[in-house]
């Protein structure tokens, strides 16, 4: 509340301050949730699309890059991913080899569900990538049990880019 004894001009200075950081905080809002599907008919369409019986569901989280318009900021997907997903800790110091753990072991990582090493993945380009989905541990179908979980990046399908 602004007090009785305050200028009209004051007031309305005020109320600009207050409208311009209620916007700026429901943009941050807006940008920050965008990059996750929490709907799960999309889960599903993004399943259908994407992945095959093996990495279907789980428990997982799902990022679609290709949707979100500030992927375009990040070089790498691990520069996308750092700081977005509960857990997983990424150390960019050198840019095609990240230390990458997810609670505090290391994840198997899946390219269109081909079993490969992180710097592979650090050297795809981030307007290709369709989802992503990083799966909690442990993470059966990868060798040993996934006791770390996986990073299945996927690039976008013929059907994606024609749109």
């Amino acid at each position: 509340m602004i007090p009785a004894g305050v200028s009209k001009s004051l007031r309305a200075a005020f109320m600009k301050h207050i409208i311009s950081l209620l916007t700026i905080l429901l943009f941050v809002t807006v940008t920050s949730q965008s990059q996750f599907v929490y709907n799960e008919n999309q889960r599903r369409g993004l399943d259908e699309l994407y992945a095959s019986q093996l990495f279907k569901g789980g428990n997982a989280y799902y990022v679609s890059p290709a949707d979100d318009p500030t992927s375009q900021g990040s070089l790498t997907i691990f520069q996308y991913l750092q700081g977005r997903i509960p857990g997983l800790q990424i150390n960019n110091s050198r840019m095609y080899a990240p230390f990458v753990q997810f609670r505090m072991s290391t994840p198997a990582f899946f390219l269109d569900e081909m079993r490969v090493d992180a710097s592979v993945l650090a050297t795809l380009n981030i307007n290709d990538i369709g989802l992503v989905k990083v799966f909690r541990p442990p993470f059966m179908p990868a060798i040993g049990g996934g006791p770390g979980g996986a990073v299945a990046v996927y690039t976008l399908t013929g059907e994606d880019e024609e749109e």
